[in-house]
């Protein structure tokens, strides 16, 4: 390189080494006829000066590239013993060691023999199978957990009006009480009452069959109300017996309290009836 660079430096390169040139650049052909003019020297040398550049540059271009070449392929060599065994090739390496990383840790997830395109797939075609049956089996599970919570809630209302019931009925209780303890006073005032007419009626007297048989009339009613008060009486002492079921005892009492409501309405007619005959 040096000498031709102390050749460049002369401006001017000899006639007889421009032939030279021109032949090997046109060879097998002859190089055009020229004019050996001071112009053309100066033109033909600076070509042939950048001829001798590029071909000493692509000298060296070759050579790198052989060496590169020779390097790579030591690498693809020994790359190639190191993926043979997982089942891959060089060709099948992403481009980027990022890239690598992932694709390595994916298949120690889904647990791949190799890391071949095919297992990929496989495993990438199962897994959506099992997604798809788990999306099935969560949907299942949330339509059971919907039914889950309305039955939770209706259970819950049904509690909290079982015991707004039970409430008012404790607070009812004592009500309740009294008005059996005057139905019971009652009930033995009309048993007296029957006493009385029974007695009355063991010698009927002159006033009138009409008066003798709206008595016996009535001493029947009364006999009725006796045992309709000592049925509903019996009912509500065996209430402490029933199970605990709170609708069924909710029903019960709510029959119970419309039997007695009637029975106190007879309970006070008859008395009042017995009342008006007694003071006729």
């Amino acid at each position: 390189m040096s000498a031709k660079a102390g050749e460049f430096k002369s401006g001017l390169d000899s006639w007889e080494d421009l032939g030279s040139w021109l032949k090997m650049l046109y060879a097998p052909s002859l190089p055009p006829l020229y004019n050996k003019t001071a112009e053309m020297q100066q033109r033909l040398s600076s070509l042939r000066r950048i001829g001798l550049i590029v071909k000493e540059s692509c000298e060296i271009v070759e050579r790198v590239q052989t060496e590169a070449t020779a390097e790579y392929g030591a690498l693809s060599d020994r790359l190639t013993a190191i993926l043979q065994p997982v089942g891959l090739l060089p060709t099948d390496l992403p481009t980027t060691a990022m890239e690598l990383s992932e694709l390595s840790q994916i298949a120690t997830t889904l647990s791949l023999p190799n890391m071949h395109i095919e297992s990929f797939e496989s495993a990438v075609a199962m897994q959506t199978i099992l997604g798809h049956g788990r999306r099935e089996t969560l949907d299942l599970l949330k339509d059971q957990i919907r039914r889950t919570e309305r039955q939770v809630r209706g259970s819950q209302e049904r509690q909290r009006r079982l015991r707004r019931l039970l409430s008012e009925r404790v607070a009812d209780a004592a009500l309740e009480e009294q008005k059996t303890r005057e139905w019971l006073r009652n009930a033995r005032i009309v048993e007296g009452k029957v006493a009385e007419y029974r007695a009355r009626l063991a010698e009927p007297s002159g006033e009138g069959v009409l008066e003798y048989k709206q008595m016996k009339e009535l001493d029947g009613r009364v006999n009725e109300l006796r045992r309709e008060v000592e049925e509903k009486q019996r009912v509500c002492s065996g209430y402490s017996a029933l199970p605990p079921d709170i609708q069924l005892a909710y029903v019960k009492l709510e029959e119970a309290k419309q039997t007695l409501d009637q029975l106190r309405v007879d309970c006070e007619n008859a008395v009042a009836a017995a009342f008006a005959t007694n003071s006729r």
